[in-house]
């Protein structure tokens, strides 16, 4: 049997973390999978730029996660020129088009609960972009009024960069005077109004292909790193939202995902105090993935991660059509005047499941991944993944005499989940994927 190298490429400029815990935890698994008359050897490496020869550069990789290269001109151009032989973890088309403007327009035309919101024009041109001929930069537009915009959307509400991360630039506003000073202050960034929500719940969830990780989120912890906790005394809380969110959060987020084709993004939503869902934030293209941030939640999002890598490499999958080209499934089902909100969601995820293909990934982690839940276990049991820890830990917080209180605190956390999935595995609970094969 001929035996082949599927070699994974990423490019993550800030997640020491998140890219080494592949790594190890792929060569951990030591694969050799027959998948049709091969045997296949799958490797993760990390990326570097480098000067190419345009007219005829090979792309040695099966899949590529192309983290930050939006931000990255060069990089995007390197991608752009082989995305039709390699699997992209993102596709650099669409998240080059869309931002939150766009997705929220589209999302709300599919019947999700966005908060009211405008798009507002560029205070100011100066310094946008270095062109020869600056005109080229000016749109006619209409005089409008802010302060009415302002009523409409109410206070307190968010001004919001249309394309941004780490809540860059975001600014509440309680009332018509901060509103006017914050687009003054805007620049050449454009923005959007939108309504703050009373709400009793913040959710993240991270999807990653199908699957879904469901997380709290303090967006009033002092530290961003500090947002997963659950409060200063809590680092996690199980079951924080009823079984229908954990169910509704997960269908909005796979479905947005779906509709783009990403397959890593994140959805922040809030629950109301009525109970309603409204997400707030979800095309992002580089989601926090670092154990600093997610500490509990950071060895499930590698094993999600390492699995999903896994079968698009060996399985050589493809994305087929431009990103755009499912919509018209999803806005046909919008327009169905006889679904609910909840089957409507039930309707979009059957379309979602279908693009990743989800049984077939279920189908593929049982047969050829069969005892991967207690190899993870081991590896984040191992001295190695320690080392890893210890070093994420240095390079994030500058300050040496931090160092022995910060280890310990997060040596903490991760020994509390080693042990919650150690009694996984003895009771026999833990999956050998995180898909159900029922479509949830």
């Amino acid at each position: 049997m001929k035996r082949v190298e599927a070699l994974i490429g990423m490019l993550d400029l800030n997640n020491y973390s998140f890219v080494a815990s592949l790594q190890g935890l792929i060569k951990h698994l030591g694969l050799q999978i027959e998948w049709e008359g091969e045997q296949v050897e799958v490797r993760l490496d990390r990326m570097h730029t480098r000067p190419y020869r345009v007219q005829d550069e090979e792309c040695p990789y099966r899949v590529i996660v192309n983290r930050n290269i939006h931000w990255n001109t060069y990089a995007t151009s390197y991608f752009a020129s082989f995305a039709q032989r390699v699997y992209m973890l993102n596709d650099v088309a669409s998240f080059l088009s869309m931002n939150k403007n766009t997705t929220y327009g589209h999302m709300s035309h599919l019947g999700l609960n966005i908060p009211k919101t405008w798009a507002l024009p560029i205070r100011s041109y100066q310094g946008l972009v270095d062109v020869p001929i600056q005109d080229l930069l000016y749109m006619d537009h209409d005089a409008f009024d802010l302060r009415e915009i302002g009523r409409d959307v109410g206070y307190p509400a968010f001004l919001k960069p249309q394309s941004g991360g780490g809540w860059k630039g975001v600014v509440r506003v309680n009332n018509e005077r901060e509103l006017l000073e914050g687009f003054e202050a805007s620049g050449n960034v454009p923005l959007n109004l939108q309504a703050a929500i009373d709400f009793q719940e913040f959710v993240r969830v991270v999807g990653i292909g199908p699957q879904m990780l469901v997380m709290h989120f303090n967006p009033n912890a002092k530290y961003s790193h500090d947002r997963y906790l659950r409060n200063e005394r809590q680092a996690v809380e199980f079951n924080f939202i009823s079984p229908e969110h954990h169910l509704e959060t997960s269908r909005i987020t796979r479905m947005i995902n779906g509709f783009y084709k990403w397959d890593h993004n994140s959805c922040e939503m809030l629950i109301d105090k009525q109970g309603k869902v409204h997400p707030i934030d979800f095309a992002n293209a580089c989601p926090d993935s670092s154990l600093v941030s997610l500490h509990f939640y950071f060895p499930t999002l590698v094993k999600y991660m390492t699995q999903w890598l896994i079968y698009c490499a060996v399985t050589r999958r493809d994305k087929g059509p431009g990103y755009a080209m499912d919509w018209q499934r999803y806005f046909e089902i919008a327009e169905r005047s006889d679904l609910s909100y909840t089957q409507r969601l039930e309707a979009y995820n059957a379309v979602a499941h279908d693009y990743f293909n989800t049984q077939h990934f279920v189908d593929f982690c049982a047969k050829h991944l069969p005892e991967f839940d207690q190899q993870a276990q081991d590896f984040f049991s191992s001295e190695e993944f320690n080392t890893i820890l210890e070093k994420e830990i240095k390079y994030y917080f500058t300050l040496r005499h931090e160092w022995p209180q910060k280890i310990a605190h997060y040596r903490g956390i991760h020994e509390f989940y080693l042990s919650c999935e150690r009694e996984k595995l003895q009771q026999g609970t833990a999956p050998a994927t995180v898909v159900s094969a029922t479509r949830v």
